[in-house]
């Protein structure tokens, strides 16, 4: 199912949970056959979880997630406006080193555990 969210222009997809999720709302997920999982250090995000996902989340579970757009991510460290950004541990977001894929860029900062507003851009690896 494709929904286009006409408040922000950021189209959400709902995908099936692989496995009971441990990040939560506005953290970063990954998707593998068999659904999607919480994103990790290293993983290649495919969306965001929006605000109404609470925990927890079992497996098999039907979410909305945030594939484009501008949106908000849970900071697993302090972010600055600008930041070019990759998942981190439980799926929060951190600054993307040499090697990590660019999931997204912030549009605020905040420190750790503050929701940023961020715009997905998949900008490829660092």
């Amino acid at each position: 199912m494709y929904d286009y969210m006409t408040i922000n222009d950021s189209p959400t997809m709902v995908f099936t949970t692989a496995e009971s999720l441990s990040g939560g709302a506005l953290t970063a997920v990954a998707l593998g056959a068999s659904g999607i999982t919480t994103a990790g250090a290293s993983s290649v995000a495919i969306g965001l979880l929006t605000g109404e996902n609470e925990l927890p989340i079992p497996e098999g579970e039907d979410v909305n997630v945030q594939i484009s757009g501008g949106g908000y991510w849970l900071a697993g460290e302090s972010i600055t406006a600008g930041d070019l950004l990759t998942s981190g541990a439980g799926g929060k977001a951190v600054k993307a080193a040499s090697g990590d894929f660019i999931f997204a860029q912030a549009m605020t900062g905040g420190a750790s555990s503050a929701a940023v507003q961020v715009q997905i851009i998949r900008g490829g690896y660092k």
